[in-house]
């Protein structure tokens, strides 16, 4: 089990670092990079998803947040902390924005991105009431 919150923690960390990599690239759009794959920068470079696409990452950190603090057992409190470090996660993306030339601080994204976590954190969580009441019946 060590082994596993271990990646779950890299794999998070790894998420937070590509999250502030790609926020802080001169240009918005993703289609830029090579890593990117055609369909999700065509998805994700739309006018229409310009906000809501900050949300995408921020679901998948919330639910490797989520599961982590399933597996060590932290109380319900550290989950509302885990939430507040994602958020802050977000506004210092943006906030590194504000020093770039062609990008732009925007509360949507930071709200976008907030909807995203609370939506990842609250997976794992329903998930693991859901299997102990089965466990139960």
């Amino acid at each position: 089990m060590r082994l596993i919150v271990i990646l779950i923690l890299m794999l998070a960390l790894f998420g937070t670092a590509l999250i502030f990599y790609l926020s802080w690239l001169p240009q918005p759009k993703l289609g830029l990079n090579w890593f990117i794959p055609d369909w999700l920068a065509t998805w994700a470079d739309a006018r229409t998803n310009d906000t809501i696409r900050t949300a995408v990452p921020f679901v998948f950190l919330g639910i490797l947040t989520g599961i982590w603090l399933t597996m060590v057992r932290y109380p319900w409190h550290s989950w509302f902390t885990s939430w507040l470090v994602l958020v802050v996660i977000v506004l210092v993306a943006e906030l590194g924005q504000l020093l770039l030339p062609y990008r732009s601080f925007d509360w949507w994204d930071i709200i976008w991105a907030a909807i995203g976590a609370i939506i990842g954190l609250i997976m794992p969580f329903v998930s693991t009431k859901f299997i102990r009441f089965i466990k139960e019946l």
